[in-house]
This record gives C-alpha cells, structure tokens and sequence, in this order.
C-alpha cells in the first residue's frame, strides 16, 4: 500500500494539486532561536526548524491524528509536549517519537513549558470527579510530580516564563513570584495571558458570550471593556499590543489605540519576541510603526516532508498525513522554500511540473491506504 500511495503521488507528477481543504496557516510560534521560529503549531500539524532555512513536517499520526493538538516546548528547547482529548504526550527526540505520560484517571486542560520541563493542568477523571479542583502536575525527565500544596480552585491556564510561572482561575491567580491575589470576577474562565514590569499581569476572562481583559497592577484588578475576540496582549519595544475583534490596539498613556486591520489570527509572545501570525505568514513584531516594519520571519511554503523515523508503522501513518496536507496544498509537487519571501523550489523527485486536476486520485489512495494503516493501529 505505502508502494501503491507514493507510485500514485509520482503519477500525478504532472498533473496539479487542487487544495480543497483549509488554507495551511501557522497558528502560534512556540519557541525560537532569538530570530527564526523553530518550532510552530500549525493547523495541520507542528512545524520544526531543520536549520537550513525549511522546517520538517511533525506529523499528528505521531500522537493522536489530531492535527489542531495543543502543544508546548521546553524552556531549554530540548523537547515538546503535546496535549489532545485529555492526554498528554512527550517527545525528548525533537518530535520523531511520542509518549503518552498521562492515564485515564487524568484529563490534561492545559500546559506550558519550563526550564525543567513542562507543567501540567489537569482534572479528574471521570466526570463525576470534582469540577471545581485541578491537579498541578510537573513532568522532569518524563516523569510526572504533583506540585504541593493545591491551588485554591480551578486552575484554566498556565502560563511559563524566564521570571517563574503564572496559574489563574476564576477565583485566583498566582503570579511568578508565587504570591496569590484573590479574583472576584463574573467570569467562567481566567487564563493568565502575559507579564510585565513592577508584578503588572494581563489575563483574559471569559463568560456571558463576551472576553475581556483584566489588568493587575499595584495590587489593584481593573477590568477591561468586553469583547467578542482578543489575542493578546504583547509587549514590543515597551509598548503594549493587543488585537480587539480583528483590529491591532496600542495601549499608551492607559488607553487603548486602534492601528488598522492586518488580518493577523494570532499574537503571541516568547521571551522578548512577539509574534503574530495570518495567511501570508509568521511576523516577529517591531518598530515604531508594527504593521509596516514588522519582519516576516516564515511561511508555510518552507514546510518540508517529516523525517522517516520511528518504526516502520509510524512512518507509513506519517507519509500518509503528508500525502493529505501536502496533497492539498500543492507541495508534493515541490521541494520547500528556504526563505519566507520565496515560492517553493522545482522538485527533485518523481513530480516533473505542477498541473491544475487530479487531486481526486490521489485523495482515493491516501484514503484507502490510511484506512487499511489505521486499522492495523488501532484495536
């Protein structure tokens, strides 16, 4: 069948790609090498910096098939966690092999890499456990630790930096120096979003349809103005950016400013770098003037087939996510761009020229062959 698929791939060589599912889009830069992402979750998988200027495709069939997974990587960058449908998994050989470290007694919500490792939020299962509880749990060397004494509630967000780890719920939040203010917010969610100067914490909360920010600051919980969507905020040059409904704000002067529409899906911030992502690519924030200054720093046509790792059945299953996402994409075609600026290269294997049909074929192998491999999985 893995003769069948890729024989079906050279085939079509000549005749094009036809995209028919989502546009591939990077969705949030996990770590970076003070410049370059070089690791990425993307809505087709994860994408990690091979350090020739294309990224190896890190393909979901390696935990669970869930290409939108959740996922953190290790402070040291040494290794990355991905968490989906409430199980946590490891890999310590830059994405090649995963690990389930979790069991059906826990349900992972969230995670957040450390200088150690990662920490984890779970709940207990099944459902009839607490709902108004969390596990803290650390991972070190991939074994899991509970963090002693308990928070007090339900814990929605963990957030890692250089400076210590912020936790919130909607009862509390525990800030990097481990001091917990009490919240008394009419929210169903709390998740800490980013920290500044002086102890200042940004979350967002979340109830009643609507999102909105809250600012601690010199002890005191200001509320911010609801919203239907937020990301954000980040700081760039000593500056504070957020995205409120799809407009980029500048806080200044304790006011929020509006800059105009980039179409950006995502901001994010990693140690003092910034990111923000849309569909033409990954931008590292900077500059007076962010919507024109800021550097494109990479694109989804740098993404690069996986690496053939691991034993033969998971190698087949990765093949097969490529020959779907790639397949749909148009990049079988192709050899990845070294550069975020750049189309993608003239293949160096079987495909010949790109064409415009025949996308159904190849659709028909991947699916039969992914079926016949997935039962052979799965019981």
């Amino acid at each position: 069948m893995r003769r069948l698929a890729i024989a079906a791939v050279c085939l079509l060589g000549a005749l094009p790609a036809r995209a028919h599912g989502p546009a591939p889009v990077a969705l949030e830069v996990l770590a970076h090498d003070g410049g370059a992402p070089t690791w990425l979750r993307t809505n087709v998988g994860l994408a990690r910096a091979r350090g020739d200027g294309t990224y190896e495709y890190v393909c979901p069939s390696r935990w669970d098939d869930n290409e939108l997974a959740r996922a953190a990587v290790s402070l040291d960058g040494d290794s990355i966690l991905v968490h989906s449908h409430g199980v946590a998994y490891l890999s310590r050989d830059a994405g090649c092999t995963f690990e389930a470290i979790t069991d059906d007694a826990l349900y992972v919500t969230a995670a957040a890499g450390t200088a150690d490792g990662f920490l984890l939020v779970a709940e207990d299962y099944p459902d009839d456990a607490d709902p108004d509880a969390s596990r803290l749990l650390e991972v070190v060397d991939g074994a899991l630790r509970p963090v002693e004494p308990p928070f007090p509630g339900r814990i929605d967000g963990v957030l890692g930096t250089a400076s210590g780890d912020v936790l919130a719920g909607p009862g509390f939040v525990a800030g990097p120096a481990g001091a917990i203010t009490p919240l008394a917010l009419d929210a169903s969610r709390v998740t800490p979003r980013a920290v500044g100067d002086g102890g200042l914490l940004w979350l967002h909360a979340t109830g009643g349809g609507a999102t909105w920010l809250v600012r601690i600051e010199d002890g005191a919980v200001i509320e911010g103005p609801p919203h239907d969507v937020i990301h954000g905020p980040v700081a760039v040059g000593g500056r504070w950016i957020a995205i409120f409904d799809g407009v980029v704000h500048e806080r200044s002067g304790g006011d929020w400013t509006p800059l105009g529409e980039p179409a950006w899906t995502c901001l994010g911030a990693r140690g003092a770098r910034s990111f923000a992502c849309s569909l033409s690519g990954t931008w590292a924030l900077q500059g007076e003037d962010l919507l024109a200054e800021s550097e494109l720093v990479f694109s989804m046509r740098q993404l690069a087939p996986p690496r053939a790792c691991g034993d033969a059945e998971a190698t087949r299953a990765c093949e097969l996510d490529w020959l779907h996402f790639g397949g749909e994409s148009g990049w079988l075609d192709t050899a990845p761009a070294r550069t975020p600026t750049e189309p993608r290269r003239p293949p160096g294997g079987c495909a010949a020229r790109p064409g415009r049909g025949g996308s159904w074929i190849l659709t028909f192998v991947v699916l039969i062959a992914g079926s016949r491999a997935r039962r052979r999985r799965r019981p």
